[in-house]
């Protein structure tokens, strides 16, 4: 419940974009970094960013309203355990995803959430008719903040992941389009016994070394047949692709494995309810940036179901993931 009246809560929330924009400026210029173990003033903060220090804490003052920096008596800034989150030193750093969302990738496509809105087609299309993937070609900067935030943000995921699930279970996973092999690379670490296939588009594949235990195969899972395994990893996939699309990729590893196989999705689940949830946020993001959606446990179980694929069970982790277990249904059945 809330003591704010309607007005307030409507005042507020058209005026959100102003804080989102001052934290966005504040990780692009790398004030968290300039911030060490010692407080430190405005003018000092401001002097190495080429900034004014008067419109930096001002910034700073907005952002502290949230927990997020905190100036002591004498005006001086020190950090916050949300503030160092901010530092690119910090081993889980979500620096690289802040500015990812305020880049003209990020920013760019959700001023144009109208598009999404009359189209039915993610509103990146408005700064790239190709859709996302080809905008961030066509912009390495961009594509390399882009790789960095989902590389940090992979980080605690998978460590996650690892302490939610047993994958000693398995002789054989597939990671399917698991990009560097960051996921099935830590599997691996942690369980000897068991081998790996890394399945990613040609040139992604190309960059990444295999080893004894682990395979790296090239293909697209629109058109190429996935390889066979007794486990299917699929981490933040299916929530990019719209129902039609997702279910392609499904019934795909569904071909490919043999009766029996684990198919596990790591996603976030929508809860039912009416309740303030991260996957609320993520599921218009991936209006604007993809065409994709994300999806409560219900409707993953019927998309797994119209692929032959049996759901069993949905594991939480640490982190708003949760990974969604199935199996691949035993012929006849």
């Amino acid at each position: 419940m809330t003591d704010r009246r309607p007005p307030e809560i409507l005042l507020e929330l058209s005026s959100a974009h102003i804080l989102a924009r001052a934290l966005h400026v504040v990780a692009e210029i790398g004030t968290a970094d300039d911030l060490g173990a010692e407080a430190r003033s405005a003018e000092e903060l401001a002097g190495g960013s080429g900034v004014t220090p008067d419109a930096l804490g001002r910034l700073l003052r907005l952002l502290e309203t949230q927990g997020v920096f905190s100036a002591d008596e004498a005006g001086r800034w020190r950090h916050t355990e949300s503030s160092r989150w901010l530092r690119s030193d910090h081993p889980t750093s979500v620096r690289a995803f802040v500015r990812m969302m305020g880049m003209p990738f990020g920013w760019g496509s959700f001023t144009a959430l109208d598009h999404a809105l009359r189209t039915d087609e993610p509103s990146v299309r408005v700064l790239d008719p190709a859709g996302p993937w080809a905008y961030l070609a066509a912009h390495p900067d961009q594509n390399a903040i882009f790789q960095q935030a989902m590389l940090a943000k992979a980080h605690g995921d998978v460590a996650a992941v690892l302490a939610a699930y047993d994958f000693s279970r398995h002789r054989r996973i597939a990671d399917v389009a698991g990009g560097g092999g960051h996921l099935i690379n830590a599997v691996l670490a942690a369980h000897e016994g068991t081998s790996g296939v890394l399945f990613e588009l040609p040139h992604v594949a190309a960059t990444v070394p295999a080893s004894p235990r682990l395979e790296v195969v090239a293909g697209d899972f629109f058109a190429d047949p996935l390889p066979a395994c007794d486990a299917y990893l699929l981490m933040n996939i299916v929530h990019d692709w719209d129902d039609a699309a997702a279910g392609a990729i499904l019934a795909a590893v569904a071909a490919a494995g043999r009766p029996g196989a684990t198919v596990l999705l790591v996603e976030t689940l929508l809860p039912e309810g009416p309740e303030p949830h991260w996957a609320k946020t993520l599921d218009v993001m991936m209006l604007a940036l993809t065409g994709g959606r994300e999806r409560t446990l219900t409707a993953y179980r019927d998309l797994l179901d119209a692929a032959d694929l049996e759901c069993e069970r949905a594991i939480p982790t640490a982190t708003a993931f949760s990974i969604v277990q199935a199996r691949v249904r035993q012929t006849g059945a």
